[in-house]
C-alpha cells in the first residue's frame, strides 16, 4: 500500500442527509473547542484536548461532518499495516437519531478500500445501539478485551469488530 491517509478529496466533499447536504472535512486546530463539546456531551470518559491535538500532527485522522460551520458529528481513525481502526466516532445529542453516525461510517468505510484491508473497532458491551448499527453495516464481532473500558462501576468489557475492506 501506498499511503496510510485517505486522498484530499476523500476528506473534503459533501454528503446527502435527507435532501440537506452536510460538508466532510478534516478537522482543524480552530474544530478542537466544538468536538471537545460534543465529545463532553455523549461519552462517559471523554478524550482530551491534547488527544484530539494530536489528530492534526499524527496517523490518526479526525474527520467533520458539518452542517454550515457547525460540527455536528466526528470520527477518529487511523490506518497502519493494511489495517485501519476506527478510534472514536460522535454525532451531537441534538442531531441524532437521524443518520449521521451510519452516513458517516458508510463513507468512511467506501473510503478506506483504498487503503486497508481489514477494519477494527472497540465498542462497549453496554453500548447497544453502537453494536447494532456496526453490525448492520456489516462489521462482525471477533474477540473481547476484558475489562477494557472505564465505566461507573469498575471495568467494562469491550467488543472488538471487524469489517473486511478487501479480499
Amino acid at each position: 500500500m501506498s499511503t496510510n491517509k485517505l486522498s484530499a478529496d476523500a476528506l473534503n466533499t459533501q454528503l446527502p442527509l435527507n435532501g440537506v447536504y452536510l460538508q466532510l472535512r478534516p478537522l482543524a486546530a480552530d474544530d478542537i473547542a466544538a468536538v471537545l463539546t460534543i465529545e463532553q456531551s455523549v461519552h462517559s470518559h471523554p478524550w482530551s484536548r491534547k488527544l484530539f491535538e494530536d489528530c492534526l500532527h499524527s496517523r490518526q485522522q479526525c474527520l467533520l461532518l458539518c452542517d454550515q460551520q457547525t460540527v455536528v458529528a466526528y470520527c477518529v481513525f487511523s490506518v497502519a499495516a493494511g489495517d485501519a481502526e476506527l478510534l472514536n466516532i460522535a454525532t451531537a445529542p441534538q442531531w441524532q437519531r437521524r443518520g449521521l453516525a451510519r452516513l458517516l461510517l458508510s463513507y468512511l468505510l467506501e473510503q478506506l478500500t483504498c487503503v486497508a484491508d481489514t477494519l477494527y473497532l472497540e465498542v462497549r458491551q453496554s453500548n447497544i445501539k453502537a453494536i447494532m448499527l456496526y453490525q448492520e453495516l456489516g462489521l462482525a464481532e471477533v474477540g473481547i478485551r476484558p475489562n477494557y473500558y472505564p465505566s461507573a462501576k469498575g471495568r467494562e468489557d469491550a467488543i472488538i469488530m471487524a469489517y473486511t475492506l478487501r479480499l
